[in-house]
């Protein structure tokens, strides 16, 4: 993977765009990121870790939601266009981070959602492969294959990371490697054999409680003590024993049964002819009832014969009494009728009463003919009414309008003495002179805070700078003590050259040592780099404040704003008015018109009313006649003809009434004749309802069935010559009880026997069962337990190493051995790393451990005891060899940008010379090695530069000088 290009807006510190052409220093191989504190070196990189990953270096958290500039104003974008190449291809990736922008419409501001874009270089034109958060981040993993922690060790060493590996502990070191090469799979599997284990652990157990139970259970069941160790031949005695008693309850059981069945041939023998006497004596008892109640039941069936002949005469009947209750009703109707018709119509009845009443109909249809006429009349009557309250109120309202045409005229004629435009632009100024003011009041308050910081910070400076300045006096001072600490007698003096030495100096109180000069330079350095930084802020804000100088006070402003505001309200207001003036005008012109055309209308309607109204008044006049209305005089016609109509009807339905009648009467007479009735009378007499009917049936049946049924019994061949003497059934019943007791006994004991066996049978087969099943689960678990302990560092494994830190420890060895190659060369062959196989004790990790071996005293120590220059030569070794190895497991994917933020301040210049011979070999094969640093030296050795400067704004920018 090679970065050419990235250009960033609105991002970090860099306000306007600012592109960064990596290409330029191809040649050099090595180019150097220079610029003061805080200007924004590093900000370069995060955008190069953003555009990849949507994260950033120094922001651990919601990286992608912190990179927008803190100087772009809210409708200046922000975005990072990143051009890298991988795998023979060229890509282009863009992001943009969430951030508030103004709205398009209305005030406010809304959110701007983050975006991605990614595309591929064809020729000359760019071809879009994905341009959606999640696909962008699914193509870019397929390129390159590199979580963002693995491309911070690989690519972008940031400012004091990459020496966090060498000096962490054994944990924090399986963390980075865990993340790194994802060993997180063999933790996994050493939990689920834990668990696999326990469980089956936990089933043994619950299994062999089981079968003591089990045992207890049949223990207590057979009736014996509990074994102490119960085996096949214990369980096989006791089911024999079972075996025994089922078979002596059994020929019991079948004694008793044969007794049980000859006692029971026996009483049914005896029952049997008992039966057979009690049937005898019962059926001549009934035979003599039977033949002594015959007469009565003769003449039972005699008055139901004659009931059942009354049946078919009372249809007839029925008939006849109806059709008299039907001719009586009929001539009271007819009666109604005639006083009716006498009521209605004066004199006698007409003698052809359906000619007179069709013609009282004929003339009915011509009245109701003029009933039309007249409901019309009173209609247009009303309506004439209406139509001219309508034209009243056309008048009335065209009045009313007419004055407020008059009001709306006046409105429009008074002149406006400032536009809401011209208001709004006055406001609109003023604003923003009340903003400026606001943020120069601001930017006062932190000019007077800068200012004190930056005293503080001098007196800072000059305390660490005398510090320093007594310190290297002291050593001074010390080296003719110091160099007659190292005479030897006999040894000439690296001073003058004598092997004499009279008078050796005295060192005087304690020594001043390298790491105290070291300690008191470095906080010299970082209080003079906040002394340039507090001045730096200085200079800014002062030069913020000289360019408002020019406004006015926050006072005065705020309350022009508030004059302003008061001033476009009232133009607005009076804007308003007009346009409701010039509106309300408009409608009511509009109305005006659409009133003229609607009373023409009404007049035109009006007239036409009156005149059909004239029309109509004379026709129904003639229908009238004397009635009082047409409806009066329909009314009074139609109650003749109702009267009429009523009296025919009544008289035809009297006449057929007596005719059908008539019919019924000799109907009744030959059935009576029929049914050997003499008169009515004796009809009436002999009628029965069906109930009684029923009743004397089912007597007669009765009495008929039991007088054959006994006969019969009498006469039956198996009631004949039986003994006199009644048979004798108590004895045998006994007998039998008795024999049957015994065998119930008898059978009750072989089923608990049955019982008792079955059960111990079952016991005995579970006890099996389980013993089989707990065997094979006893087999598994001895060599999933072996398995787990071995996998978590536990015995038989004496290493006492897990499988995950196995894993890593072996990843660790290929890094340090990577390592060793480059810090062989940095540290002259003094100093080798060295992973530690030390057995692990208690809660922590084995194999982890790095340790640093000097060559020159062949002692193995700890990182921590290096000096800050070693240290860094060893994180430094130690980084590139894990990026190497990273590399190799991500697919050998080649890292062609490399980049390194700080830490060449902590070495001398022969260190440094070796460090960056080292940094010359990465570069071969194409390689760009960019590194961050304040080191003059480097500036001085290393021409390929890019330059980050802070501008008098406070924004920065990026120049190449290649």
């Amino acid at each position: 993977m090679r970065i050419h290009q990235v250009s960033m807006t609105g991002f970090g510190p860099f306000r306007h765009t600012q592109t960064v052409d990596l290409e330029a220093f191809a040649d050099h191989g090595i180019f150097l990121i220079t610029g003061r504190t805080g200007a924004g070196k590093s900000s370069i990189l995060d955008a190069v870790v953003y555009a990849l990953y949507d994260a950033a270096p120094r922001y651990p958290s919601g990286g992608g939601k912190q990179v927008r500039s803190t100087h772009s104003t809210p409708d200046e974008p922000s975005r990072v266009e990143l051009v890298f190449s991988a795998g023979g291809q060229t890509y282009r990736i863009i992001r943009t981070p969430e951030y508030l922008r103004p709205k398009a419409r209305g005030t406010g501001f809304t959110t701007e959602k983050p975006t991605a874009e990614l595309a591929r270089r064809e020729g000359d034109q760019w071809v879009g492969i994905a341009s959606q958060l999640r696909t962008v981040g699914e193509e870019l993993h397929a390129i390159l294959p590199l979580s963002c922690d693995q491309f911070l060790q690989v690519v972008l060493l940031a400012q004091g990371q990459f020496q966090r590996f060498l000096v962490s502990s054994s944990d924090e070191r399986q963390q980075l490697l865990r993340t790194l090469f994802r060993s997180d799979r063999f933790r996994d599997y050493d939990t689920h054999l834990q668990q696999r284990a326990g469980a089956l652990r936990q089933q043994m157990s619950l299994a062999e409680s089981a079968i003591a139970s089990t045992v207890a259970n049949l223990a207590e069941h057979a009736g014996c003590d509990v074994p102490q160790h119960p085996d096949e031949a214990w369980l096989t005695e006791v089911l024999e024993s079972h075996d025994a008693d089922v078979e002596l309850a059994r020929a019991d059981q079948e004694q008793a049964e044969k007794e049980a069945q000859a006692a029971h041939d026996l009483l049914q023998q005896v029952t049997e002819l008992a039966e057979r006497q009690r049937r005898l004596a019962q059926a001549t008892d009934l035979l003599t009832r039977l033949t002594a109640e015959q007469p009565a039941v003769d003449v039972d069936r005699r008055r139901r014969d004659l009931a059942v002949a009354a049946q078919s005469v009372e249809v007839v009947h029925a008939g006849m009494v109806t059709s008299a209750r039907r001719s009586e009703a009929a001539d009271a109707v007819l009666e109604r009728a005639d006083l009716r018709f006498a009521e209605v119509v004066e004199g006698p009845a007409p003698a052809d009463l359906v000619a007179h009443r069709d013609e009282l109909t004929s003339r009915l249809a011509v009245l109701r003919d003029r009933l039309a006429d007249e409901q019309e009349l009173e209609r247009l009557r009303a309506e004439s009414q209406t139509v001219r309250a309508e034209i009243e109120s056309a008048l009335a309202r065209t009045d009313a309008l007419t004055e407020q045409c008059v009001r709306h005229d006046a409105v429009l004629g008074t002149p406006v003495a400032t536009t809401a435009e011209q208001a709004q632009v006055v406001l609109d100024r003023v604003r923003a002179e009340l903003v400026d003011a606001g943020r120069r009041d601001r930017a006062q308050v932190d000019l007077a805070q800068a200012e004190l910081e930056e005293l503080r910070c001098g007196k800072v400076r000059t305390a660490a700078s005398t510090e320093l300045d007594v310190l290297r006096e002291r050593r001074l001072a010390e080296y003719a003590g110091t160099l007659a600490a190292e005479l030897v007698d006999g040894t000439a003096c690296a001073v003058c050259g004598s092997v004499d030495h009279p008078e050796p100096a005295q060192a005087s109180g304690d020594p001043v040592t390298e790491e105290m000069l070291e300690s008191a330079q470095a906080v010299l350095d970082r209080a003079d780099r906040r002394a340039r930084e507090s001045a730096d802020r200085v200079v800014a804000l002062r030069t913020t404040v000289q360019g408002w100088a020019g406004l006015g006070a926050t006072d005065a402003l705020t309350a022009l704003v508030a004059e302003a505001e008061q001033v476009l309200a009232e133009a607005k207001q009076a804007e308003q008015e007009i346009e409701r003036s010039r509106a309300a005008k408009a409608r009511i012109d509009a109305e005006l018109a659409t009133l003229e055309v609607r009373r023409a209308k009404l007049e035109q309607r009006a007239e036409s009313i009156d005149t059909h109204v004239a029309r109509l008044a004379a026709t129904v006049e003639q229908a009238r006649g004397a009635a009082g209305s047409v409806v009066e005089r329909i009314a009074v016609l139609t109650t003749h003809i109702d009267a009429a109509h009523d009296l025919i009807e009544a008289r035809a339905a009297a006449a057929s009434a007596r005719q059908r009648l008539a019919e019924c009467r000799e109907a009744l007479a030959a059935s009576l004749e029929h049914h050997a009735f003499e008169d009515e009378q004796a009809f009436v007499a002999a009628r029965l309802d069906a109930a009684a009917i029923t009743a004397l049936t089912l007597r007669i049946q009765a009495h008929d069935r039991a007088l054959a049924g006994a006969e019969s019994t009498v006469h039956a061949p198996e009631l004949q010559n039986l003994p006199v003497e009644p048979a004798d059934v108590e004895g045998p019943r006994v007998a039998h009880a008795e024999a049957k007791a015994a065998c119930e006994a008898a059978s009750k004991r072989l089923g608990a026997v049955e019982k008792c066996a079955t059960t111990a049978y079952q016991l005995a087969t579970s006890i099996r069962r389980s013993w089989s099943e707990n065997a094979e689960v006893r087999a598994a678990f001895e060599v999933l337990d072996r398995l787990a302990r071995s996998v978590h560092g536990e015995s038989p494994n004496t290493r006492r190493m897990r499988l995950e830190s196995y894993v890593l420890a072996a990843e660790l060895e290929q890094i340090v051995a990577a390592a060793n190659v480059r810090l062989h060369a940095m540290s002259s062959g003094r100093y080798a790393l060295e992973r530690s196989d030390v057995t692990a004790t208690r809660g922590s990790n084995a194999g982890l451990e790095v340790r640093v071996r000097d060559q020159y005293t062949s002692v193995t120590r700890t990182p921590e005891s290096l000096s800050g220059g070693e240290k860094f030569l060893a994180s430094l070794a130690l980084a590139l060899g894990l990026a190497e190895v990273v590399t190799q497991r991500a697919g050998g994917i080649t890292l062609d940008t490399l980049f390194i933020d700080e830490g060449f301040g902590s070495l001398d210049a022969e260190t440094l010379d070796v460090a960056m011979q080292t940094l010359d070999a990465l570069r071969q094969n194409g390689r760009t090695i960019g590194l961050i640093s304040h080191v003059e030296t480097m500036k001085e050795r290393i021409p390929a530069q890019l330059a980050v400067e802070r501008t008098a704004e406070g924004w920065s920018r990026a120049e190449v000088r290649a």
